[in-house]
């Protein structure tokens, strides 16, 4: 652990003498003419000196990353800055998520991801700004998650996160990016989050494409207590993986990664999210389709693949069709070059920018998928987001967790039930940038789930 004590650091010949962490010795070798000044590390550290003065968690991070990624771009700032500013956030007021049980997301990396999925939601809406990954992600300044922490469980301060925090509604690591690249291992800044999250017995779910959640020195930091992980695996075809995620490692070392967690006792999904349709629109459920005259199988997500995630022991599957913005539809196509608008049907589609499936069709993937997951003994549920409420309720008949869609409670010993729906929609808007915005049914945001 870094104590608090009497330090220097050197920085272009500069002795600093000050009350900090104790920290690895820095030289800059740098040109007299350019800058090495870093106010915002010098802020990340005098934030670290104070909370490891008064809090019980005692960190031991080096902060000097921070410090040589704002030498970095002195010269040139990257817009939006060398931090990721939002690590929490709580998003079930969306219209397309108001049903989530797992909405109170994190992200220690933010601003793009190095995975690069063609199809990604995230990918489409930063572009458009101009802040996917400009140069890379930029991780976020852990002092800021380790301050609400301390905050919400050792003070009566105020803090926004209070209300959410205090019911011990599980955190999802993982939504704009993934806090498991490569390059944490050189960052650790979710390596420290899950010391954070452990010392302060908060349960978690892991939302992930990366093999390393399953590597040291991350799965010896996981708690089986406190997390569930769910490993992301649109496809088992690697051929098609490098053109459609050409970021990510092969499913083959995800599966792998999978085996050895649920060996070591964490129970373990693999989301087939997205779930890529292998026909047109209409192929299993109009009476009419000419199936003679389908184009040829798109087999990038195939149910043969629940044979391949039974054989390394993985014990459940979450289905969540796919939906794409024309941008993300775009890029699909480029990258695996083949149409594959003919496949959506023009009278299905919910908004003139995105491309869903029919609801009947989507519900004859499931029941495929349900029914080969049944035959390989291991669970299945649904993920409704982005395809409507009506699939929230009306899939739970598959669901073999019925209390759950992530099939976390009753899985995981610290998910005792408590979710996101449970939060009021009044503390929901507090973190809506739209105050006005309604629930899509009020009367139904805490409905019982059945049992």
């Amino acid at each position: 652990m870094f104590p608090l004590l009497k330090g220097t650091y050197m920085t272009d010949q500069t002795v600093i003498e000050d009350n900090i962490l104790q920290l690895p010795k820095l030289t800059v070798h740098s040109e007299p003419s350019i800058t090495t000044e870093t106010p915002v590390t010098d802020s990340i550290i005098e934030a670290a000196r104070k909370l490891q003065s008064i809090s019980s968690y005692k960190t031991d991070f080096n902060f000097e990353v921070y410090r040589k990624l704002e030498q970095r771009f002195n010269e040139k700032p990257v817009r939006g800055g060398i931090l990721f500013k939002t690590p929490f956030k709580l998003v079930n007021f969306h219209a397309s998520c108001q049903q989530c049980l797992y909405s109170f997301e994190a992200d220690t990396y933010g601003r793009g991801c190095t995975h690069e999925c063609v199809y990604c939601y995230a990918k489409a809406q930063l572009t458009v700004h101009g802040m996917w990954n400009k140069p890379f992600p930029m991780p976020v300044d852990i002092t800021e998650i380790w301050k609400t922490f301390h905050t919400v469980f050792e003070t009566d301060a105020r803090s926004k996160w209070r209300d959410v925090m205090e019911k011990r509604i599980p955190i999802r690591i993982g939504a704009m990016s993934d806090s498991f690249m490569a390059m944490d291992r050189s960052y650790k800044v979710t390596q420290e989050f899950l010391k954070i999250l452990n010392h302060y017995k908060y349960p978690y779910i892991i939302f992930t494409r990366s093999h390393t959640v399953g590597e040291s020195p991350y799965i010896d930091l996981l708690n089986p207590q406190l997390c569930s992980v769910q490993m992301s695996i649109a496809s088992t075809n690697d051929k098609l993986n490098k053109l459609i995620e050409p970021g990510t490692p092969s499913a083959k070392l995800r599966l792998q990664a999978l085996q050895k967690l649920t060996r070591a006792g964490f129970w373990t999904t693999v989301r087939i999210n997205p779930l890529f349709p292998n026909h047109p629109d209409g192929y299993y459920t109009d009476p009419h389709f000419r199936k003679d005259l389908a184009p040829e199988p798109f087999d990038y997500s195939t149910i043969e693949m629940v044979d391949e995630i039974a054989a390394h022991g993985v014990q459940s599957v979450i289905a969540g069709f796919v939906r794409l913005s024309t941008f993300s539809l775009n890029r699909m196509e480029e990258a695996v070059g083949r149409d594959l608008q003919s496949f959506f049907s023009a009278d299905c589609r919910k908004s003139r920018r995105d491309w869903h499936f029919s609801d009947k069709e989507i519900r004859a993937y499931y029941e495929r998928y349900q029914a080969r997951c049944k035959q390989n003994g291991i669970q299945f549920t649904t993920c409704y987001i982005g395809n409507g409420d009506d699939h929230f309720w009306g899939d739970q008949d598959l669901w073999d967790n019925k209390k759950d869609c992530c099939n976390a409670i009753n899985r995981v010993s610290e998910f005792k039930g408590q979710t996101s729906r449970d939060i009021s929609w009044d503390i929901r808007l507090k973190h809506s940038p739209d105050k006005m915005i309604k629930a899509n049914d009020i009367n139904r945001l805490h409905e019982l789930l059945e049992s």
